[in-house]
């Protein structure tokens, strides 16, 4: 989208009216705006619907005219993470300084409480899941646990490296810097262990829980555009990169299956079967197993396990594994910038984020997320991945905020197909890191 005078019919065509006619996903940019406009009237009149509709057009609205606008930005669409990264600041900014009233941040909560976000991973987790070649999937999987491990080790080295650099000692940093950054977010990771902490310590647990959020805020935005920086390497060196593929030689159901083309009742089957598989990760996430061996095991890791179950003995069919993956592209190609501008208003605070700024914890954090990034890097070759791909899958998004921040990364490394091995990092990974909690917090603080 670049606004320069050029000739149309020997005519030279005015930047404005080259503006209006851009389109974004085939609606006029005019429209775009006319929407902006009922919006800014809408909330100034408080007429805007405070229900479903009115949130879904608020940040549908926000967030393909930012997205837009993000992707087109030069340096900043290559390596700041583009209409992303803009969508989320910028919205999260609105919000802070009160261009978004309080009334409407509360009815997008309250869409994202119902599920939304919930829903769009679970999209992705299918769509990806079911879509990998059966002869890969043993050989993915099996390489791409032992890389999270791995990631695991280095993030903590880089943490403790940038401790020495600011004075804070390996078991502080260890204990309070490293553990909430890689325990997989805050309702799976620093809640249980900020109520870990306070059992073993005697203290209230909301001492630890406040500067553990603060701290794993930082790394979240760091890693972020780390996400951006390593998707611009990818371009530029496109070797290092299956640009959404993490194993080499790896195909798709699409690619080996290029002559099955899905109709909209396959794609209403492979929704049918994400929901199916979301509800049935829930059932044993939040009925018959929620922990095992006292460690909260999240509902969406039972249900990339169900769906590597399903797809390794083959028992979806092809119609509905590739209907999943029409789904997936849809979401991709079209809602995306949506979403992240609803997590922007919704979930992020932008006051506390720059609270959590201070010299000492963006070191120790950029530590965390550079080892994160060289463990995989560094071994993607034994496991046959691709060394980009490896770094954000299971090096960044093992030093996220959970759901959201795996959201966030890949799409500022626009690398949203890895998606479930992304929830395998931070749902795998944080429970590792919870249960390695449990066993510090007694031995280093009692």
């Amino acid at each position: 989208m670049e606004l320069q005078n050029k000739k149309v019919d020997g005519k030279e065509e005015s930047l404005l009216k080259k503006f209006f006619n851009i389109n974004l996903f085939g609606v006029p940019m005019l429209l775009f705006l006319v929407g902006a406009v009922i919006i800014i009237l809408g909330i100034s009149t408080n007429s805007l619907p405070k229900d479903m509709v009115g949130s879904i057009f608020l940040i549908f609205t926000c967030g393909i005219i930012l997205g837009k606008i993000g992707d087109s930005i030069p340096i900043w669409k290559d390596y700041l993470g583009g209409g992303a990264i803009l969508a989320f600041l910028v919205t999260s900014y609105a919000v802070y300084i009160g261009l978004i009233p309080t009334i409407y941040v509360k009815d997008i909560k309250g869409l994202f409480d119902s599920g939304f976000l919930e829903l769009y991973i679970s999209i992705m987790i299918c769509g990806s899941l079911l879509a990998i070649d059966r002869k890969f999937l043993a050989k993915t999987v099996g390489g791409f646990i032992p890389m999270v491990l791995i990631a695991t080790l280095t993030a903590a080295l880089g943490a403790v490296i940038g401790g020495l650099i600011t004075g804070v000692s390996p078991k502080e940093v260890i204990l309070n810097y490293a553990l909430p950054i890689m325990g997989g977010g805050n309702g799976a990771g620093a809640i249980p262990m900020s109520q870990i902490w306070g059992q073993v310590t005697g203290k209230d647990p909301k001492m630890w829980y406040s500067s553990a959020m603060a701290i794993l805020t930082i790394a979240n935005i760091i890693a972020i555009l780390a996400g951006a920086i390593l998707n611009g390497i990818g371009n530029k060196k496109p070797q290092l990169t299956g640009n959404g593929e993490l194993i080499k030689g790896a195909k798709n159901a699409e690619s080996t299956k290029s002559n099955f083309k899905a109709t909209f009742e396959d794609g209403a089957a492979g929704l049918f079967i994400t929901l199916a598989f979301y509800c049935l990760g829930n059932l044993f996430g939040k009925g018959f197993f929620p922990t095992i061996g006292g460690v909260f095991i999240h509902p969406f890791a039972y249900m990339v396990v169900f769906v590597l179950i399903a797809s390794g003995f083959n028992l979806v069919p092809e119609r509905i594994r590739v209907g999943a993956k029409q789904v997936q592209k849809f979401m991709v190609g079209n809602l995306f910038y949506v979403l992240i501008a609803g997590v922007g208003i919704a979930m992020v605070d932008f006051g506390a984020l720059l609270k959590a700024f201070n010299l000492t914890t963006v070191i120790i954090s950029l530590g965390a997320v550079i080892g994160a990034i060289l463990g995989p890097w560094i071994t993607s070759k034994i496991f046959g991945f691709y060394p980009i791909e490896a770094s954000i899958a299971a090096g960044l998004c093992h030093v996220n905020r959970g759901g959201s921040g795996d959201l966030e990364i890949l799409g500022a490394a626009k690398r949203m197909n890895l998606m479930a091995y992304a929830q395998i990092a931070t749902r795998l990974g944080g429970a590792i890191i919870l249960v390695l909690a449990g066993f510090l917090f007694s031995l280093w603080l009692k």
